[in-house]
């Protein structure tokens, strides 16, 4: 789902919204009095933190003020009311590329257009951004293949460029450059596929059955594995269960072994979404989006990556991560594309599939 984000955040890059400094000093003027003690602890805060307690709670904000200066804030406050009407320009970097390579597969890159910041996001919209007019080409340094575009309704997203000859299907050890030309305009890229540290074992824990389902009974999904003993591994995760049409990343798939270098460790893992987040309905628990049930058939993909790689994925998951909050620190996601937004990543993947119970 990177490219789905990639394309989202393609178009606002370099771009920041900001309140007029004449709103800015009324509020601050209004709220600089205001103390509070906050429900866990006795102090009283200085602005930034009053402000970031009432939002962020938990706590609750005791006004020592009398109701006259109260009413004064509520009027500043709905002074403040004005129409802004913002221009948002799409980045000039308007092409966006997502491609990977597994060994024993063939690569498959996605290319679009930048995704409008006001657009609506469903998979019809996604639809008129695609590109499927491009040139694209792969070469491991000695043999070439120009990539087919392919519509695949399992995968998400469906529309890409998949190679088409075996003897450049992804083998381990192996570097893979890709060139993406759309009219023109030329992006391109490196990737290589590191050695495949495979799994020890998986377990599945349960935490308790359905509140309304006794017939259901959810559990978490424990991995154990030993990194190498090298310093700079740095891996990936993906799942599917039968109801996956395809391997899913859960958030947070991506870590390093900088801590763990040489260890036996395990770790949990939660259960991705099937499709993407906006058709997610609302609706489902944490237990029903996030965990395993008992008699679920689990495949698991274990991939290791390159530093790049880990790098892009993670500056991109740090960015989806904190899209649309106003506290969150400024973020760029780190592709390897040259001419475009995006990335191209090697995995070198181990299977295993695991039955909960």
């Amino acid at each position: 789902m990177e490219l789905f984000i990639l394309i989202f955040l393609g178009a606002i890059s370099g771009h920041w919204l900001h309140l007029p400094s004449k709103v800015l000093r009324r509020i601050v003027a209004a709220l600089y009095s205001l103390k509070f003690i906050q429900g866990s602890s006795a102090g009283v805060g200085t602005l930034p933190q009053q402000l970031l307690a009432a939002v962020r709670g938990p706590g609750l904000l005791h006004a020592k003020l009398p109701l006259g200066v109260l009413g004064l804030i509520v009027t500043l406050f709905s002074a403040c009311e004005t129409d802004i009407d913002l221009s948002i320009p799409i980045n000039e970097s308007s092409l966006v590329v997502d491609g990977y390579i597994i060994n024993g597969e063939p690569a498959r890159v996605a290319v679009t257009t930048a995704y409008p910041y006001t657009s609506v996001i469903d998979l019809e919209s996604l639809s008129e951004i695609v590109i499927p007019d491009a040139i694209v080409l792969l070469s491991d340094g000695q043999l070439t293949d120009t990539l087919k575009y392919t519509v695949d309704l399992t995968q998400f997203p469906p529309f890409f460029y998949q190679g088409q000859n075996p003897a450049l299907y992804g083998q381990e050890g192996k570097t893979y450059t890709i060139q993406v030309i759309v009219g023109e305009d030329t992006a391109t890229a490196s990737t290589y596929i590191p050695t495949v540290v495979p799994l020890d074992s998986l377990a599945w824990e349960s935490e308790g059955k359905d509140e309304l389902d006794t017939n259901i009974e959810y559990g978490r999904l424990r991995v154990w594995f030993r990194d190498p003993p090298e310093l700079g591994n740095h891996y990936r995760i993906f799942l599917k269960n039968q109801d996956f049409s395809a391997f899913q990343a859960p958030f947070n798939s991506v870590f390093e072994d900088r801590i763990i270098n040489g260890d036996s460790i395990f770790f949990d893992v939660s259960k991705p979404d099937a499709v993407p987040t906006f058709l997610v309905p609302d609706s489902l628990s944490f237990q029903e989006r996030r965990r395993f049930i008992k008699g679920d058939t689990i495949d698991l993909r274990f991939c290791s990556i390159t530093r790049e790689s880990y790098t892009f994925i993670r500056s991109f998951q740090t960015a989806a991560g904190s899209f649309g909050n106003p506290f969150a620190a400024p973020t760029f996601v780190k592709g390897n594309m040259k001419g475009a937004l995006g990335g191209f990543v090697g995995y070198g993947a181990s299977y295993h599939t695991f039955i909960s119970q």
